[in-house]
């Protein structure tokens, strides 16, 4: 999961001016947090109760839910890849790859 924060950080970064736009390097992030995303759900697969877990019960009552959220932030992760090609381009990947990730989080996220 930090490898997927650590991509959304280059994006966010890049998008605020940060630090200097690099379609490679975005690119590289988007496929990172996308190869990621396939393996979110092998790591959920047993139900967990780590006092220290943001996961919440509901990712197990309704893993089916969970493991398609997961297959959109790939497929999404993806398609925002292949399409970033100038500085401008990063504003509006930022803003789905936010409203993907919130989408789970606010469900099977403390």
């Amino acid at each position: 999961m930090s490898a997927i924060a650590d991509g959304m950080k280059v994006i966010g970064n890049m998008a605020k001016g940060t630090t200097q736009f690099d379609a490679a390097r975005a690119q590289e992030a988007l496929k990172a947090i996308a190869s990621e995303a396939s393996k979110t759900p092998a790591l959920f697969e047993a139900k967990e109760d780590d006092p220290k877990s943001e996961a919440r019960p509901e990712i197990w009552s309704n893993f089916d839910d969970f493991k398609a959220k997961a297959e959109e932030l790939e497929t999404l992760a993806n398609q925002l890849a292949a399409s970033i090609e100038e500085h401008d381009d990063l504003q509006s990947a930022l803003r789905l790859m936010g409203k993907n990730c919130k989408s789970c989080h606010g469900t099977y996220r403390e």
